[in-house]
């Protein structure tokens, strides 16, 4: 007598019903994980970018072109992050010959309120010179 060996046990069937979906939802769940990070990742290089471009058009200025202050920079931040985003631009005078310069951008990432905040001085000689 020859028994009939195609197909799957009982034992089997449990245990690929059982793995199965652990595989699916683990594989999912990376997956979620890995474009909310891509997003955040790339909000990230657009404000550094701006902050970046911002404060070179500042360093161009001069001291002497630099009043104390607060200014919004919500009109002008770039369209790619999220709304509702904001920001602000605040310079002080740190010493006589140097200015403080505080860049804060908020913005809504999946949801959540994420706030940065830059901070960098200019002096009255130049890059580096205080």
């Amino acid at each position: 007598m020859k028994l009939d060996t195609k197909g799957f046990t009982i034992v089997e069937l449990i245990v690929a019903i059982v793995v199965g979906p652990i595989i699916v939802g683990s594989a999912i769940l990376l997956l979620v994980s890995h474009l909310h990070l891509s997003q955040r990742n790339r909000d990230l290089v657009i404000m550094n970018a701006y902050v970046e471009n911002k404060v070179e058009s500042l360093r161009s200025l001069g001291f002497a072109g630099l009043s104390d202050g607060t200014t919004s920079l919500s009109g002008e931040l770039p369209a790619e992050l999220s709304a509702p985003r904001s920001g602000s631009l605040q310079i002080s005078t740190f010493s006589t010959a140097v200015k403080r310069v505080n860049i804060s951008i908020n913005y809504n990432d999946q949801g959540a309120s994420r706030t940065y905040s830059y901070s960098t001085l200019i002096g009255e000689l130049g890059v580096g010179q205080y």
